[in-house]
């Protein structure tokens, strides 16, 4: 057994990433990597008590050359007895519907035919041949990019339970060696030697720079640190999801509030997290950039309250006591002009129907404090019939019920704690320019039976 075979075996054991019995689907290009990975595999398959069926993927970039890897996939398979499918789809159709750069279309088009070959196959996981090298390029690429601990940890030696990557801990020059020892044809994709990608360049003149110039270990050094990395990530991950759970107010599908002052409390690594797992909970996405999440931590000691737009239609809220993430509506809610009132009677308002109705004082025998938010008690002879109902404008001023004197409404607002987004929302009913009700809140002084 070569070095690397007993490198592969230990790490898939220790790592307890296939059990017995197990189907596994791997992922063959035809080049070096996913060759030698298939072989071992299949040397594998009665000691580890496997089943293997291969993938291949045509992306029908290359023309003649793609279908030439295509077929030469079918034929070590045939030659190996290993059950292969193989598909093309037109990835370069892909990207121009989709807006997608090369790669990411690639990406998107191939785990989704892996996804469904597994399916087909009844496979328990997806085998795939990324090894050290691919490890310390994608860590070196992250880096350059200004990506944080996530990006920092690179590729998952298993993901999800579902796919794992038994060559982590290989170097290329090791695989080759493989592939030489045991005669192994394999193909060259010439794309990997183009410098026109950044993983290229990186991988044909970064490293080996680095290698040269400063450590001949940079690609174990970048490895180790991607193991300690996400190990951290994953600690850190934890924590935060136990810190957002616990200040949890309100919760559903449209909108997450927070504690704001239990928030504060919390150290910085962590709230960093806990805003990017309240948007990833309401969106379902993933990649929050750190330009808005600091976005939030900026105004999160705000005497005044904020609200932050975020990608996704999420709309952050910092106001008071609460650090709100809700999903924004699709149309603004339009200011609304005056309307007239029908007293007594019904009008009907976006928000639902106002009843009005005409009581004499010595038939009204409800206390006008005990009634609900929704409901106000007027003196109809300082009212007089001709109300309207309308949002706020600029210069209001309200006399509230217990004051003497006027304040802005603004003001008024800012002390019932009442969020900036949510203040264009509450109806007043009016009495020319003067405010009788803020509707849900509170009634004139002026207005007040006797």
């Amino acid at each position: 057994m070569l070095n690397i075979e007993k490198k592969v075996w230990n790490f898939i054991i220790t790592s307890q990433m296939i059990k017995m019995g197990q189907k596994i689907l791997v992922a063959v290009s035809g080049g070096v990597d996913s060759v030698a990975l298939l072989h071992m595999l299949n040397k594998w398959q009665s000691k580890i008590g496997i089943t293997l069926c291969a993938a291949h993927l045509d992306h029908m970039f290359r023309g003649d050359e793609s279908q030439a890897d295509a077929a030469f996939v079918q034929e070590i398979c045939a030659k190996w007895g290993i059950p292969c499918v193989v598909e093309a789809i037109d990835v370069p159709k892909h990207m121009e519907k989709y807006k997608l750069s090369a790669q990411a279309a690639a990406r998107e088009v191939r785990y989704s035919f892996l996804e469904r070959s597994a399916e087909n196959f009844g496979a328990d996981l997806i085998a795939l041949a990324h090894h050290a090298d691919d490890q310390a390029e994608t860590v070196l690429m992250n880096l350059i990019r200004g990506s944080g601990m996530k990006g920092i940890s690179g590729i998952d030696p298993i993901r999800n339970k579902r796919y794992l990557r038994p060559l982590i801990k290989a170097r290329r020059k090791e695989i080759e060696r493989y592939c030489d020892h045991y005669k192994i044809e394999y193909r060259e994709d010439a794309s990997n030697k183009k410098p026109i990608y950044l993983r290229n360049k990186i991988r044909m003149h970064l490293i080996p720079f680095l290698e040269s110039e400063y450590n001949p270990r940079i690609v174990d050094v970048l490895c180790r640190l991607a193991d300690i990395s996400r190990l951290e990530d994953d600690y850190l991950l934890m924590e935060a999801q136990k810190t957002l759970n616990s200040l949890v107010c309100n919760s559903s599908s449209l909108a997450i509030t927070l504690n704001r002052e239990g928030f504060q409390r919390i150290h910085t690594a962590i709230k960093r997290r806990v805003v990017r797992l309240a948007w990833e909970r309401l969106t379902g996405k993933q990649g929050l950039s750190f330009e808005r999440i600091d976005q939030v931590l900026k105004h999160i000691d705000s005497i005044e309250p904020k609200s932050i737009e975020m990608p996704f239609a999420v709309e952050c809220i910092i106001a008071y006591s609460k650090l709100e993430f809700r999903i924004k509506q699709k149309t603004k809610i339009q200011k609304r002009h005056l309307q007239k009132l029908n007293i007594p009677g019904r009008t009907s308002v976006d928000e639902g129907v106002i009843i009005a109705s005409i009581y004499d004082r010595k038939d009204f025998y409800i206390n006008p404090i005990e009634l609900p938010k929704n409901e106000a008690v007027l003196d109809y002879n300082r009212t007089g019939k001709r109300l309207f109902v309308r949002t706020r404008k600029a210069g209001d001023v309200f006399k509230p019920f217990g004051m003497n004197n006027y304040i802005k409404l603004k003001k008024f607002f800012i002390d019932q704690k009442i969020p900036k987004a949510r203040r264009d929302e509450i109806l007043l009913i009016c009495n020319g320019n003067e405010i009788v009700w803020i509707c849900g809140f509170r009634i004139g002084e002026d207005f007040k039976i006797t």
